[in-house]
Parts: structure tokens; C-alpha cells; sequence
């Protein structure tokens, strides 16, 4: 593996592990990232340097987070992992599953707290209103990235990236 792939993988292991996921799932992400092709759990393992087990543990996670989806080939008895089509907008979609939870939480919350509790329920209502804000932000962009995507398909049924690249890295949207 050349050197700037793998720093780039370990690079994307430790962003993921400060934002509560295993680092083994990070850099199974950052892999997967950077490799179009699906790969077994065997494969996986092997170019990762880690075993069986922990790429199965992990590789299942980052399928419920909407990040990677599992498929199979005919003929073949093996699970294979890429990153999902669509993951940008699967890890958005799985966020708002969450918020959505936490936003009903707060309503029943606040519905069921006695009078003598207003400020309480004042609070309750207010973190209930920013999680409405959040969902319907996420459907925004959500809504945004699919029109961009469809709008960026040519011929081949590939989506063109519609960003300039500078030589640092860093991309300017058109």
C-alpha cells in the first residue's frame, strides 16, 4: 500500500475514533474510501493488518451507520463491503433517525413534566425545537446532494465531482 494511502487510513482511524467509533472501523471506512472495489471480510483483514472478527464487528457497525453496504456475488458464499452509493446522505439519514428519537423523547418529556416544572419544560421544548431545526436542515442537504448527483451524472451513469481541486487539497465548489 503506498505510504500516502496508508497514512490517509490511519489519518481517517483516529478522526473516527474521536467521534466515538472503534478506530479499526475508521480505518476499514478510510480504506473503502479510497478503493472503489468490494472487498471481503478476509481481504479487509489482510490489507488491514488486523483479524477476522474485528473487521466483521466493524464492517457490520458501519453498515448500520449507512456507510458501507454489504452484497454478495452469485455462485459465492462470502459477504463483500464497499462504501454504500449513497453514503454521504446514509450517514445523514441514520443521524436523523437519532435525532428523531431524541426529539420525541423531549416532546413526551415535556408533555408529562407536572405545572410546577414550567422552566423545566420551557428547556425541554427548547432542545425539542433544536432537533426539529436539525432534522429539517438534514433534509435540506439531503435534498441538495441528490440534485447535485443527479444533476452531475453524464453518459456513463458516473457522478462528476462538480469542485476545482487546489494542490493542497482543499476543493472550491463551482
Amino acid at each position: 500500500m503506498h505510504q500516502t494511502v496508508a497514512e490517509f487510513i490511519e489519518k481517517m482511524a483516529l478522526m473516527l475514533e474521536g467521534e466515538g467509533l472503534p478506530r479499526i472501523a475508521g480505518r476499514i471506512f478510510g480504506f473503502l474510501l479510497v478503493h472503489p472495489e468490494a472487498y471481503s471480510l478476509d481481504e479487509l483483514a489482510e490489507q488491514l493488518h488486523v483479524s477476522k472478527a474485528s473487521v466483521s464487528t466493524n464492517a457490520r457497525q458501519l453498515v448500520e451507520h449507512g456507510i458501507l453496504e454489504r452484497i454478495s456475488s452469485p455462485g459465492d458464499r462470502r459477504d463483500y463491503y464497499r462504501m454504500d452509493m449513497d453514503a454521504w446522505a446514509g450517514m445523514l439519514r441514520a443521524a436523523q433517525q437519532k435525532w428523531e428519537a431524541m426529539r420525541e423523547l423531549l416532546t413526551a418529556g415535556a408533555a408529562g413534566l407536572p405545572d410546577e416544572m414550567e422552566m423545566a419544560r420551557v428547556r425541554l421544548i427548547d432542545a425539542e425545537q433544536f432537533h426539529l431545526l436539525l432534522l429539517d436542515g438534514a433534509e435540506r442537504v439531503i435534498d441538495r446532494w441528490e440534485r447535485r448527483r443527479r444533476g452531475d451524472r453524464q453518459g456513463d451513469g458516473q457522478a462528476q465531482p462538480r469542485y476545482d481541486t487546489s494542490p493542497a487539497g482543499a476543493s472550491e465548489e463551482k
